[in-house]
Parts: structure tokens; sequence; C-alpha cells
């Protein structure tokens, strides 16, 4: 069912990002508190959705966009990484080239996917 819900009609990244929900508090990108990375060279923010997915946004030397200043986003349930309709494309883990705007689009839609409308920003080991 979360396939169908993010795969046929209803927005792209950008539109979530700019809805507002009664009782939402809604993100700001300079909420997202990034970490510095050295291998590879960048910054990274991660987000548990529940117990089910963490979201992983990136922009270092390697990733998709970092070259236009742009994100990259990939979900991971447990273990590994793993595609979701609607966040990522069928058959790819990773998605880049995305704006601010987008990242906090996809930050929207992983609540719906996950139902958990509170995510919780993880702290990376330094």
């Amino acid at each position: 069912m979360v396939g169908a819900f993010f795969s046929y009609g209803f927005g792209s990244a950008n539109s979530y990002a700019s809805d507002v929900e009664q009782g939402e508090t809604k993100m700001k990108f300079s909420d997202i508190k990034f970490n510095q990375t050295q291998v590879p060279k960048g910054i990274q923010a991660l987000f548990n959705f529940g117990d089910k997915y963490e979201l992983s946004i990136v922009k270092n030397t390697s990733s998709y966009g970092n070259a236009n200043g742009l994100y990259e986003i990939a979900v991971f349930e447990g273990d590994g990484q793993v595609e979701l309709p609607g966040i990522t494309e069928e058959g790819d883990t990773v998605k880049g080239f995305l704006s601010e705007e987008e990242v906090l689009g996809i930050i929207k839609k992983m609540k719906y996917a996950s139902g958990d409308m509170s995510p919780k920003q993880v702290a990376l080991a330094q």
C-alpha cells in the first residue's frame, strides 16, 4: 500500500515540502544538524523513522550532485540500503541531485511511509 500511495499522483518531493499541515511544525532545512565527515570529505545527517527506516542525507566528494551544491539520500532498513517507492527509483537505493527543498519533501514523505510523524535525528560518531 505504501508504494501505491507514493507512486501515483501524489506529487513531487517539492510539493510535500511546501505543504503545511495542522498540528505539524514545519521543518526548515536549517533545522537539520549536519556532521562533518572525513571519508569521504563532506557532511552527513541521519534520521530514524520509528524502528524501521533510517534516512541518510549527504553532500560529499563522491555524492551525486555535490559538484552543484546538491544533496544525496539513501534509505536504510536494518543494516542495508533499500529502495522505497516514492522516495527512490525502482532498482535504486540512492537518490541524488537534490535541492534543500527536495530533501525536506523526502523527509515529509518518509514520515508518511514510516508512520512516524516525529523522526529523531541521530548523532553520528565523530
